[in-house]
């Protein structure tokens, strides 16, 4: 009888271990670092949009018209190959074509040969553009338009990758929109802005559960710039959780198949 109930013992046993392991994990619910903009709220002040200035790489598309009744002075620096080039880098690998700002802050127009862009708002160059063309063109008038306004953001948001903009003017709530918000595993007091400035990575870290990033100077995002939202302990507590069902899983497994191999032995010994 004891010999008989002894393979019964070691299924219990087998069972007993794995239900154990198993309900080692627990889950936690969202505590309130998930609320953005929860603190200081009173103090948050007025938040200053600046006005974009032109930087290298930006590509330019500059229209340039006469307030009088004949547009044939302007045609030509109009000309669809007039002073165009294309970079490529610029947004992922797409085309874009336009007056690519250089290296040295410059852009080369038609006639008027270079013109520095470089640290100028889109009025600013506009006047430069509007001055140097009276001497071709009656009554000269400028358009400047920024082509595009690409971010990269990364980390934890459910849409990583380049967010373009077809506007001047872009905060770091419009990137994490555009991105679709944070995950449940995004960590919103450690958010990072990496930009580049005079050849160098700027790092500025920025608490989104505070009403103070309102104030940040990576609140309004620079074109080019990286996001990245890093990830909380409960993404951790995951990772974690999944090698140890993982490893359940495995222990179970190892533990049915010890467990039949013996069975199999004992009622093969009882025949």
């Amino acid at each position: 009888m004891r010999f008989c109930n002894m393979p019964v013992a070691l299924v219990l046993n087998s069972f007993l271990v794995a239900f154990i392991l198993s309900s080692c994990n627990s889950t936690k619910k969202l505590d309130e670092n998930f609320l953005y903009f929860q603190t200081e709220r009173d103090n948050i002040g007025i938040v200053n949009i600046k006005e974009r200035v032109i930087q290298t790489n930006d590509i330019l598309n500059i229209q340039v018209i006469s307030k009088t009744l004949n547009q044939q002075e302007a045609a030509l620096f109009n000309s669809p190959s007039a002073g165009i080039s294309s970079n490529p880098s610029v947004s992922a690998g797409v085309s874009t074509t336009g007056y690519v700002v250089g290296i040295n802050g410059s852009i080369e127009f038609p006639i008027i040969g270079t013109i520095t862009a470089s640290g100028l708002t889109k009025a600013q160059l506009q006047k430069v553009l509007v001055d140097k063309l009276s001497s071709y063109i009656k009554d000269p008038s400028v358009s400047v338009v920024f082509t595009q306004f690409a971010i990269n953001v990364l980390g934890e948001v459910k849409s990583p990758g380049i967010k373009t903009f077809p506007i001047d003017k872009v905060t770091i709530l419009d990137a994490i929109s555009a991105s679709g918000d944070l995950t449940d595993f995004g960590k919103r007091k450690d958010v990072t802005v990496i930009r580049e400035e005079n050849g160098r990575n700027l790092y500025i870290q920025m608490d989104l559960t505070s009403g103070s990033v309102f104030q940040s100077p990576a609140y309004q995002l620079h074109p080019n710039d990286i996001v990245y939202v890093g990830a909380n302990n409960k993404k951790l507590e995951s990772v974690n959780k999944n090698a140890n069902a993982g490893t359940i899983f495995r222990t179970v497994g190892t533990a049915l198949s010890l467990t039949f191999s013996i069975l199999n032995f004992y009622f093969n010994r009882l025949k």
